[in-house]
């Protein structure tokens, strides 16, 4: 099982949101961060009745979508837990916490960061490591420069 996350901006329900690849954040701002996983190696096929890749019609062109993926189902993935980690100004320096699951869909799970007067310590932009326990098993994955964060200008130069 290969699992991924893909962030989400513009959260209203489940029903209503929008993927993008990357989160972009004030670093003095609080925030609720919001994503979904998904098995890659779990992927759904669909005909694309309209492609053009053979010029006809109705074509019978493939195309796979990895599923969205439910973690903690069965009482052997039972406890669940999942810790989002990602740098800190600080060098050296990492920010972790614990993401929550949608009520109404635990594909989609969100945390919150707080708003950081000290911009020094907030997060840095770059990579974001999820780290998914599930009973006795845990699974880790990166994705590359999930995060972009504006820097405040503190009055320097």
């Amino acid at each position: 099982m290969r699992l991924t996350s893909v962030p989400i901006i513009n959260f209203s329900n489940i029903n209503d949101f929008q993927e993008t690849s990357q989160w972009t954040i004030r670093s003095s701002d609080p925030n609720t961060l919001y994503f979904q996983l998904f098995d890659l190696d779990n992927t759904i096929s669909t005909q694309a009745p309209f492609s053009a890749l053979n010029s006809g019609f109705f074509n019978a062109a493939i195309q796979t979508f990895p599923q969205r993926y439910i973690a903690g189902v069965g009482t052997n993935n039972q406890p669940v837990s999942l810790k989002v980690t990602f740098p800190s100004l600080n060098i050296g320096n990492t920010l972790t916490y614990t993401a929550t699951p949608d009520p109404n869909d635990a594909s989609v799970w969100s945390f919150n960061i707080p708003g950081y007067a000290n911009v020094g310590s907030g997060p840095s932009s770059g990579n974001v490591i999820f780290s998914l326990t599930q009973g006795i098993n845990t699974y880790t994955w990166t994705v590359q420069n999930m995060l972009a964060v504006e820097m405040t200008n503190q009055g320097c130069c």
